[in-house]
């Protein structure tokens, strides 16, 4: 009985230990953001610890890896944006706890578009990056609310 009640208590701790984050309210999403945009994702790429590229469909991130996976974003049209303009392609590094695995990635999120919500820009260099590690892709269903959000 000891036994199985120490094995009960370890199945409820496991998923706290899994990589997570807390939510934000988009409010706080897109007030944070230094561009808003809808775009689509015309690339999925890995590179390992070294900056070598990863064609492997299993290759995996995630907590110990050093493998980084990046989304390639084709800018349709610009809701908000803190620089004077942006580029047609952006590329945007996902945060490297989540567990990715390369294949499914371009499998699932290749040619979907999207509202994206990302941080950096010129002058801080040509390096942007999500506004947050959750959510900072956002269906388009949201654009009504989210230029509410953009209005002074």
């Amino acid at each position: 009985m000891k036994y199985a009640l120490a094995f009960a208590a370890a199945l409820l701790v496991a998923p706290a230990c899994a990589t997570s984050i807390a939510p934000k309210p988009l409010e706080e999403l897109v007030r944070e953001s230094d561009h808003v945009v809808v775009a689509t994702v015309v690339a999925v790429d890995m590179v390992d610890g070294r900056g070598r590229a990863l064609n492997d469909p299993s290759a995996r991130t995630g907590p110990g890896s050093a493998n980084r996976m990046s989304f390639e974003l084709k800018v349709e049209s610009v809701l908000f944006t803190r620089a004077g303009s942006l580029p047609p392609r952006i590329r945007v590094p996902l945060w490297s706890m989540w567990h990715y695995q390369l294949g499914t990635m371009r499998d699932q999120v290749v040619g979907s578009r999207g509202i994206f919500l990302l941080k950096g820009a010129p002058p801080k260099g040509d390096r942007y990056e999500p506004v947050y590690p959750g959510d900072f892709q956002r269906p388009l269903e949201e654009r009504e609310q989210i230029e509410r959000l953009l209005r002074p």
